[in-house]
Parts: structure tokens; C-alpha cells; sequence
């Protein structure tokens, strides 16, 4: 049993949904249609740079690629991407991670609500949700493409007031900097997860870190035991 923790808050690339295949191939597919305008010289993204180009620039990371295309045509690059994205999507590309539903599952049964924040379109979260069926798993799902400019912040703010509620009785998992800056400034802990990242680098900054699915629950009791001492 948990005695603070209520919420538990997952991103979705790279942390519950294994993407790495899914973003390469649709880029690939999608950069077809720039091979004329793509110098020689130029080594095209591999997994690991997607890998960080997402973790630093979010869900706008195929605008951040250098690849020696006019900047007027990234915009296109983008658009084409996101068609080539959805019918890899469709076709069934990509999973969860194994582990991640039945850790959630089992946390729910031990009281403990569980929202997705996802660095994400509302299209592309819904396209991921509904092929996996996450809706059964999840509370809630939001994304950083309904607040604007996508803030995290705005994002989980949001889902404390869905939730209803305390800093202290929430948990954001997560990958990416952006994510734990946002927490941090909401005085929410954060679970640096490293099982889908080729580099974990960008970990450093949360208050726990999880390298397996398996260290999940582990870490929870431990978050839970520090915030119930806080709120004490």
C-alpha cells in the first residue's frame, strides 16, 4: 500500500509506447520526397539522433533536423511525416513497452490513479491511444499540442485540477528535461525512465531514476515514503 502517492503521470514516447522504429521509418519514408534537395554530404538522422531531437525539441523535433533542406520546405517535411507517421500507425507499428500495462494495472489496484501527459499532437496521441487501447489503462490523457505552444506545465497543472490533487501525492515519469523543468517548478517529483533511450543522459535532472521497467515499483514506495515525509 502507498500512504501519499495518488497520481502517477506517464509521457508517452519512449516511456510507454516504444516509438524509435516507428519515428525512423517514417522519417525515411518521408525524406523520399527531399532526395534532390538533400547535399551529399549530409548523414541522414539515425535513431539515436531522432532519439535526441525529440528529447530537446518535442513533438516539433523533424523541424530541428539539419539536413541541408531550405527552411521554407521543413514545413512540408513536417506535414509529410505526420501522414507517413499515422499509416505506419495504422499498419501497426509500434507497442508498449513490455511490463508498462501490467505495472500500471497493478498500481491501480493499489489505489494509485494514472493520467498520460504526452509531448504530442492531440492527433498523434489519439492515433497511438486508440490502436493500443491505453483509454483502459489511463484516467485521463492530455498533450503538450492543446496548451498553445505546448507547455508541460500548463499540461500538468491541468491534470492536478482533473485529479484533484496535492504536489506532494503526484508522480511524473518521464524522458526529456522539459518534462522534469516543468515538474520541478509545480513541486512535483519526477522518475527519469531509461528503458526506451539509446542515451540516458538527459536523466540527470529528475529525482529518481528507473533504467528497467521492473524498477518501477521500487522506486513508487520510495517517492511515496519522501512525500509522505514532506506532507508530514
Amino acid at each position: 500500500m502507498f500512504r501519499q502517492i495518488r497520481l502517477l503521470v506517464f509521457d508517452l514516447d519512449y516511456l510507454v509506447f516504444d516509438c524509435s522504429f516507428l519515428k525512423a521509418h517514417a522519417l525515411r519514408q518521408s525524406l523520399i520526397a527531399f532526395a534532390d534537395d538533400i547535399p551529399q554530404n549530409v548523414r541522414l538522422p539515425d535513431g539515436v539522433d531522432i532519439e535526441s531531437a525529440f528529447r530537446e525539441h518535442g513533438r516539433r523535433w523533424v523541424r530541428s533536423l539539419e539536413l541541408g533542406i531550405a527552411d521554407e520546405n521543413m514545413e512540408d517535411l513536417e506535414q509529410i511525416y505526420r501522414v507517413q507517421e499515422c499509416r505506419l500507425l495504422e499498419s501497426g507499428m509500434g507497442r508498449t513497452f513490455p511490463g508498462m500495462i501490467d505495472t500500471i494495472v497493478a498500481c491501480r489496484k493499489a489505489g494509485i490513479h494514472s493520467g498520460l501527459g504526452a509531448e504530442a499532437s492531440r492527433d498523434y496521441l489519439m492515433a497511438v491511444s486508440d490502436r493500443l487501447e491505453l483509454d483502459r489503462f489511463f484516467d485521463f490523457s492530455l498533450c503538450t499540442g492543446e496548451y498553445g505552444l505546448g507547455s508541460a506545465r500548463e499540461m500538468l497543472a491541468d491534470m492536478l485540477d482533473q485529479a484533484e490533487v496535492n504536489p506532494s501525492e503526484v508522480l511524473v515519469f518521464g524522458t526529456r528535461p522539459s518534462m522534469f523543468e516543468a515538474s520541478h517548478s509545480l513541486d512535483l517529483l519526477t522518475l527519469g525512465c531509461g528503458w526506451g533511450l539509446q542515451q540516458k543522459d538527459a536523466l540527470e535532472t529528475a529525482d529518481f531514476l528507473a533504467g528497467n521497467v521492473t524498477q518501477i515499483i521500487p522506486v513508487i514506495r520510495r517517492a511515496d515514503d519522501i512525500a509522505a515525509e514532506y506532507a508530514g
